[in-house]
């Protein structure tokens, strides 16, 4: 009996002094648990010194940080706007509350804490950072290069700042400002494969394929399951006429992503180069049945089907590309492809107008004045017809040039 009391004598005062510890002891174990990823021990205990300490600034901050790490962004939200209640010019707080709001994808009230920051403490360089990350998720791509730049010169060499501006440049198509900042961020973090990926699109845009084949070559050293630097290597390869180069890298591709359309959608392009139009035509199928919507599938199943003499499949295919290109975009290749169809069988008013569109939209078009006059001549109209293959001739097309001299001197 007397051991019975004495263990619950023990267990009596054990609670007790529990229950008596004082707000800065429980805030030091709440410190100590978040440091070694106890949060929800972190939260119990911070929950605590709340419950003694309504206006206890440390602790909302604590338990808004362990929110955040277990993903509880509202609950981290909440405890955030506590503690700036209690403490409006602790920046480091407005700043973790931005980054919750970053986690949410609300990029303008991630900004709009992180300028707060910045106005409480204008050298903090994470939220310069961080606010320039924001501003890039919102569009606004030049704000974004000045807090990339200022991140810079409070933090000198930062590769993700210089990468991250080149990601700006590149969005806004400066395409050698973008080179400049890839290169800074490669020479400071030599395996920074996004950086070496990313330079290899700025010198694809700029129509540089042969430094960009090396620099995708360079990232899929760095990573040999990178999956877009194999589709964008093929990419630059159909733009080099090397079409066994483009078909073995889009295959990669797929192999490592199963359903990857825009890669069946232009190893389609490369076999159609290649001259083997069934397996274009099985590609471009298969890009078409996993996204219905890719104007440029059509395109390249039109050129198949032009090449194989299937006129009223190609127009279909024409058609269907110029329905999803739409007014928003003006695509002269797919009225003049469409023509060509039209005149090979026959239907000359409906070819006249497709050339007519083509050169309307592109009035440098050799090719469709060509076609455009040598449709003319099928309709009796020659004088017409010889001004446009004169055009054409003039601008050294080879068929023009030929079809003027046999139909016009």
């Amino acid at each position: 009996m007397k051991r019975v009391l004495s263990l619950l004598i023990l267990i009596f005062v054990s609670k007790a002094a529990l229950l008596a510890q004082s707000p800065e002891s429980l805030m030091t174990q709440a410190s100590t648990e978040y440091k070694n990823s106890n949060f929800v021990g972190a939260i119990s205990l911070c929950s605590k010194v709340i419950q003694q300490k309504p206006d206890a600034f440390l602790a909302f901050c604590t338990r808004g940080l362990s929110y955040y790490q277990l993903a509880k962004y509202d609950a981290a939200i909440s405890d955030y706007n506590k503690a700036i209640e209690y403490n409006p010019n602790f920046a480091e707080v407005i700043y973790y509350r931005g980054l919750v709001y970053d986690k949410m994808n609300k990029f303008e009230l991630s900004v709009s804490d992180y300028t707060r920051a910045i106005q409480i403490n204008p050298n903090y360089m994470d939220a310069y950072y961080k606010r320039g990350l924001g501003y890039y998720q919102i569009g606004k791509y030049d704000f974004s290069v000045l807090d990339f730049t200022k991140t810079i010169q409070i933090g000198g060499d930062k590769p993700d700042a210089y990468f991250n501006r080149g990601l700006c440049y590149y969005q806004m198509d400066k395409y050698e400002a973008a080179i400049a900042d890839y290169d800074k961020a490669v020479i400071i973090k030599p395996t920074y494969k996004e950086a070496i990926f990313n330079r290899g699109l700025a010198f694809y845009y700029l129509g540089n394929y042969e430094p960009a084949v090396q620099d995708y070559s360079k990232a899929i050293a760095l990573d040999l399951a990178y999956t877009d630097a194999y589709y964008h290597r093929g990419l630059a390869y159909n733009h080099l006429d090397k079409y066994t180069l483009a078909i073995a890298d889009l295959n990669k591709a797929i192999l490592l992503k199963v359903d990857y359309a825009d890669a069946y959608c232009n190893l389609g392009y490369a076999y159609y180069k290649a001259a083997k139009y069934e397996e274009a035509m099985s590609n471009l199928n298969k890009a078409i049945s996993l996204k219905s919507d890719n104007a440029d599938s059509y395109f390249y199943l039109g050129l198949v089907k032009l090449k194989q003499k299937q006129f009223e499949q190609s127009i279909l295919s024409f058609s269907k590309c110029l329905e999803l290109k739409g007014k928003q975009e003006s695509f002269p290749e797919g009225y003049y492809n469409r023509g060509v169809a039209y005149m090979s069988l026959g239907k000359n008013d409906d070819a006249l107008d497709d050339f007519n569109q083509a050169i309307k939209l592109s009035p440098d078009y050799a090719e469709a004045y060509s076609k455009r006059g040598l449709t003319k001549i099928a309709m009796d109209r020659k004088t017409e017809s010889c001004a446009d293959l004169k055009k054409a001739a003039d601008m050294g097309l080879e068929e023009a040039i030929n079809a003027y001299v046999k139909n016009c001197d």
